[in-house]
């Protein structure tokens, strides 16, 4: 079967991050019949939180494997590519590689857009940022007329605000070193519906739900204010801006 072309990349670090980190951006998409494909570099192995009950720390990258194959379920994702470098080793890996196989990824779909992370890796991880340094230097090396728009997940001030109250609620941190940016290019607000498919991605990732994240169920407002919005730098794009249906200007 031929490949669809010309609609939305998202390369990724773990399984979670394309629900967590962008899972409204890739809903209001496909919900739009924008092709969306992901590239996820790891199982996710070094995420054991002991869940699900019953379970062993050797079991996981199956069952990540297994969660994010439900998660894109959710997400209407048209092709998942799931990567083994070694969770929390992205960084130690051959980047260039890396960058190699992203570079031929996009050949091969031929998206109009690209969406990574960013140098901040959205609070510091270095897998994130590795990906996202492989992400910028695979797009930078495409030809200027198949080359894509390229924009990184950000966090702005009203969203790290958001995770210091919801982590509040159980009285924990989760490591989260969140590195807002004052200034973002596209916001994307979700409404009530996208809000809950969203939540619904999220949920597919039960090894990964941290308790504040079940807690938050209670915390309906806050839970809207946070999950209902997504920033984004725009690194390169050739159209500003959302659309009238809020899509990113290169689905106009």
């Amino acid at each position: 079967m031929e490949e669809q072309k010309g609609g939305l990349l998202l390369v990724m670090a773990h399984p979670d991050d394309e629900s967590m980190g962008a899972g409204g951006m890739v809903l209001r998409h496909t919900r739009n019949g924008v092709v969306t494909h992901l590239i996820c570099a790891t199982y996710g192995e070094a995420g054991w939180m002991g869940k699900p009950i019953g379970a062993k720390p050797d079991d996981l990258p199956e069952i990540r494997a297994r969660e994010l194959e439900e998660a894109a379920a959710a997400l209407a994702l048209s092709g998942v590519e799931l990567w083994d470098y070694h969770d929390g080793g992205v960084a130690q890996s051959d980047q260039q590689e890396i960058t190699q196989r992203i570079w031929e990824h996009i050949g091969k779909v031929r998206p109009r857009v690209v969406v990574g992370w960013g140098p901040d890796g959205g609070y510091g991880h270095p897998d994130h940022i590795a990906m996202g340094a492989c992400t910028d230097a695979a797009v930078a090396a495409m030809t200027e007329g198949e080359r894509p728009a390229l924009y990184h997940v950000a966090v702005d001030t009203q969203l790290a605000d958001f995770y210091e109250q919801a982590m509040r609620l159980t009285g924990t941190s989760d490591g989260f070193t969140l590195r807002p940016q004052e200034n973002v290019d596209v916001l994307i607000e979700l409404d009530a519906d996208e809000v809950m498919m969203k939540l619904r991605a999220i949920d597919c990732h039960k090894s990964q739900l941290e308790d504040w994240r079940i807690a938050i169920r209670d915390h309906p407002q806050l839970m809207r204010q946070g999950y209902g919005r997504e920033p984004y730098i725009a690194v390169s794009s050739r159209s500003s801006g959302l659309t009238e249906k809020g899509l990113l200007g290169e689905f106009a």
